[in-house]
């Protein structure tokens, strides 16, 4: 009796049961980690760059699934950590070295203000789960850009190892919105 579980237990574990093997392989992509933060009724996840970084990351992109209805989303924020005043941007424009430019608009209804400590955070969210393709090819660059237009205009260049954080998190996007 004992090894009949001993080889059901094997079976399992090595993966020879498709079902079992799904349900527990969320993806090849290393460095996965949950989400930090309030994520009412989802499970979100993102690259562990953009969860433990000490650095005010500019860009944050989060993957996951909706709780009840198991619906994939993919989002993109922008934040401006500034220590006098609000930006109040009205423009975000991303760049890369090849030309090539994506440009939102921010409607002010989106846009979260607040005072954390020393510094007042602007942040604004959307969603991006049709965009996530285009998205990685955009990023596989040497040299991305980031300009928030407002009252005060905030250019700046992220970091590679910011860069490839988003890459990292946009291919797991990529990979839980085909499952």
């Amino acid at each position: 009796m004992k090894n009949i579980i001993l080889v059901i237990s094997i079976i399992f574990l090595s993966g020879c049961v498709p079902w079992f093997n799904s349900t527990t392989n969320t993806s090849d992509i290393s460095g996965i980690v949950r989400a930090r933060g309030e994520y009412d009724n989802r499970f979100a996840y993102r690259h562990k760059y953009m969860n433990n970084s000490i650095k005010a990351l500019p860009l944050i992109v989060t993957a996951g699934t909706i709780k009840n209805t198991g619906e994939f989303f993919a989002e993109i924020d922008f934040r401006v950590y500034n220590k006098s005043q609000a930006i109040n941007f009205k423009y975000i424009d991303l760049y890369n070295s090849e030309g090539i430019k994506w440009e939102w608009e921010v409607y002010r209804n989106r846009l979260q203000v607040e005072k954390n400590r020393n510094f007042i955070i602007e942040s604004y969210s959307m969603r991006i789960d049709s965009q996530i393709n285009q998205l990685i090819k955009f990023f596989n660059d040497d040299a991305i850009y980031l300009k928030i237009i407002g009252d005060v205009n905030n250019f700046k260049r992220l970091d590679p190892k910011h860069t490839q954080s988003i890459i990292l998190t946009l291919e797991y996007a990529k990979y839980i919105s085909q499952n």
